[in-house]
Parts: C-alpha cells; structure tokens; sequence
C-alpha cells in the first residue's frame, strides 16, 4: 500500500482552505477596525503608513478563527486545530483574542500582513501549511521569521530596512517550500 501523500492531499485541499479564509473574512467583516498607529505608537515608526493603512484587526472572544483543517480531509492538522492562539493572520486581517491587544502582537501579524502580500494567497497558504507539516507550529519557516522579529522588536533591535528583510527572507522560504510542491 503507498503511504499518503501529505503534501499531494494539502495541494488538493487548497480551494477549501482558500475558500474557509474568504468566508470568514467575510463573516468578520463587521467587527473589522484598521490597526491605529496611535494606540501602537512604534508600529508606525517601523513600518510604512499605506501598510498600516491596509492592516485590518478583528478582536475576538475566544481563540481567533482556525480553519477546520482536518475536515477538509487533512487530519495531520488536527493539533494545530485545538492549539490556543493569542493571534493570526488572514491577508491584510488578522484575529486577535481579547485581552492579548499587544503592540509586539499587532507587530508579529503585520509581519504575516507582509508575508501574504508578498506571497499572495495559494503561495502563502501553501508555505505555511508545509513548514507546519515539516516543522510544527513555532519552528515553521514562516512563524520562525515572525518569531525572530517580533523578538527584535520586544528588545528595540530591528534593522532599518525591516520591509527589505521581511521581503527577502520570505522570498527565500516560499523558492524552499516552492522545490518541494
């Protein structure tokens, strides 16, 4: 018998993951406020303010929206499923839940703001879902970038060229992710 195709099954869910995103931004659309520099006041010190414009946050009460991976048929998923996050980011949107409203949070997800757009969708969702394959959460490719800044951030240690660096080093994982699709 072959094994599954992990990846294979992953490349074949992503029109339902696609979709879940689309619908959810739009089941949120009322509750979504533009991200204020003025609450994050080094938010917009660091990055651009068309950026800040385009960034879009929902607060929510519980765990932000994850979607139902393994019932797309990806049932390697289902620990991420159950995870508690403070945070996540669809396109220009990210989820935050109450109570968590950091500025080093809000900065984690306009990292993955500028991942997206960089990316844009199926790349993204396609990198991120193989760094969790191969990495788990904290250690995918993607995350460990936001991690690694965000952490830059919390010490006052970001270089000037921020954009530049998110850019290039997300260029850098999606040609990895991108010779094993």
């Amino acid at each position: 018998m072959i094994p599954p195709d992990p990846i294979g099954q992953f490349k074949a869910a992503l029109p339902l993951v696609r979709e879940w995103v689309a619908a959810t931004l739009e089941a949120y659309q009322d509750q979504v406020v533009p991200v204020d520099p003025g609450d994050y006041p080094r938010l917009g010190r660091i990055f651009p303010d068309a950026l800040l414009k385009r960034a879009r946050v929902v607060v929510v009460k519980d765990n932000p929206p994850f979607p139902p991976l393994s019932r797309m048929g990806l049932p390697e998923f289902t620990a991420f499923e159950a995870m508690p996050i403070a945070g996540i980011t669809y396109r220009n949107t990210f989820f935050v839940k109450h109570g968590q409203q950091t500025e080093s949070l809000y900065f984690h997800e306009i990292v993955h703001i500028i991942q997206w757009e960089r990316l844009g969708v199926d790349h993204f969702l396609l990198a991120y879902g193989l760094g969790l394959m191969q990495s788990g959460y904290r250690h995918s490719p993607l995350e460990a970038m936001a991690y690694a800044l965000q952490d830059g951030f919390d010490r006052g240690e970001l270089p000037d060229n921020i954009m530049e660096l998110i850019q290039q080093q997300t260029d850098d994982i999606w040609k990895r992710a991108a010779s094993q699709l």
